[in-house]
């Protein structure tokens, strides 16, 4: 059998350069698994963290929409896509930016939510700027945030209302009410076409007829809008903030946030500098803080685990994640919810539900015996190291299965709701 990093013989030095290695990969990528851990254990960190960062970006491929089905199809084929083993940095970006910049299923098609993805994928480690001014007139977010047929006359707010306080500045970070307003007038006059492939247009007749007040200086149209509000002095620590706390899992302290956005700010609002000085910061490799696993994390880890490749979109539905569906405009809560009781009892029924189908671990004997490793083997895959107490449960579990189990279905069951699984 492969050696397993989690065994009691390790060194402590090579326990901590592996734990080490598993942060990274946890976090960089969509979880670590066993192999890759082993695939990596010859670099340090740092090279592993710049061997994740010039990764090429993924080419997922078209899904094949036909309307009756698309509100799963195109969640399964970004799940697919996420759950690749080579989903790195850039994936976790687009995700990133997908739960910062919302948009949802529950207002615009599949199909218009699957053309938004690819305008995410566009940007993601590119400009902010760019993004931003392309995301403002997009067909699903213009229906999300009703900024589809705002008149001049009589604008819709929303869009400009979450533009400064979620997407861009923050909460009450240096603009009013009447700012909301300006901007939604400069922001008016879009439309979707839906007799012509749901393309955006812009109506002159119904659109701003004037300059108006922003921040100091006159705007007309979406993309002085745009201007204004990525120059505005709050942009750059906001979005430092956010990035910082995606990959961290806590808020920066005040004077990391301003360095962050220093290194923002200076590279043009560019969100590579910005991701790479976030994941080499020492408080990332010197200090790490470990925070709950999302749930979307957590059943990708879980597939993983059971080697399951087969497994549908739908289970993260019932644990609240599915993907192109958040909750609201801010996106999905804080970390502290995906450790809940009600999560809890659901992740728990739906590893049990799941394991039935798994293939055999490798440590199972041809007669269906398990042998003293299958427990290190469990480990090993799901690229955890248990405490003393968390290996205990799990060789109880082993130990004393219900007589109708096979003696691995015990522990395989209880691997993912390990304090280790779930705490990354």
């Amino acid at each position: 059998m492969k050696p397993r990093f989690t065994m009691a013989s390790s060194a402590a030095s090579h326990h901590a350069h592996m734990e080490m290695h598993r942060h990274i990969l946890n976090r960089l990528r969509f979880g670590a698994t066993g192999e890759q851990l082993d695939a990596v254990a010859h670099l340090t960190p740092d090279e592993l963290v710049e061997q994740l960062l010039a990764a090429e970006p993924l080419e997922p491929g078209e899904p094949v929409l036909n309307g009756d089905d698309d509100w799963s199809t195109v969640p399964q084929w970004w799940l697919d896509t996420m759950r690749r083993p080579d989903a790195g940095a850039h994936e976790r970006m687009v995700w990133f930016w997908h739960g910062h910049l919302t948009s949802s299923m529950d207002v615009a098609s599949p199909a218009l939510m699957y053309r938004q993805n690819l305008l995410l994928r566009r940007h993601a480690l590119g400009n902010f700027r760019d993004l931003l001014q392309e995301i403002t007139v997009d067909a699903a977010m213009l229906f999300w945030l009703n900024g589809a047929w705002s008149t001049a006359e009589s604008p819709n707010e929303n869009y400009a209302r979450e533009l400064m306080e979620l997407f861009a500045l923050g909460r009450n970070e240096g603009y009013t009410e009447d700012d909301v307003h300006q901007a939604a007038i400069a922001l008016s006059g879009w439309w979707v076409d839906g007799d012509s492939d749901d393309t955006v247009r812009f109506d002159e007749s119904i659109g701003p007829q004037r300059s108006v007040p922003l921040f100091g200086r006159r705007v007309r149209n979406a993309t002085d809008v745009i201007d204004a509000v990525c120059d505005h002095p709050s942009c750059a620590p906001h979005i430092a903030g956010a990035v910082y706390r995606a990959f961290h899992g806590v808020d920066p302290t005040p004077e990391v946030r301003a360095e962050l956005a220093d290194v923002f700010a200076g590279s043009g609002l560019e969100i590579r500098p910005l991701l790479e000085a976030t994941v080499r910061h020492s408080t990332f490799l010197g200090d790490p803080h470990p925070r709950p696993r999302t749930h979307l994390e957590w059943y990708i880890a879980l597939t993983r685990l059971y080697r399951r490749d087969d497994l549908d979109v739908w289970p993260l539905y019932q644990l609240g994640q599915m993907p192109f569906s958040p909750p609201n405009v801010a996106g999905w809560p804080g970390h502290d919810r995906y450790l809940s009781v009600g999560a809890e009892l659901t992740k728990a029924q739906l590893a049990f539900d799941l394991m039935w189908e798994a293939p055999t671990p490798e440590a199972v004997n041809a007669d269906g015996s398990s042998t003293d490793d299958l427990v290190d083997e469990l480990c090993w895959r799901a690229a955890i190291s248990p405490s003393d107490h968390t290996r205990a449960a799990l060789d109880d579990a082993y130990v004393n299965h219900p007589d109708e189990w096979e003696p691995y279905r015990a522990p395989m069951a209880l691997v993912p709701l390990t304090p280790e699984f779930n705490i990354v």
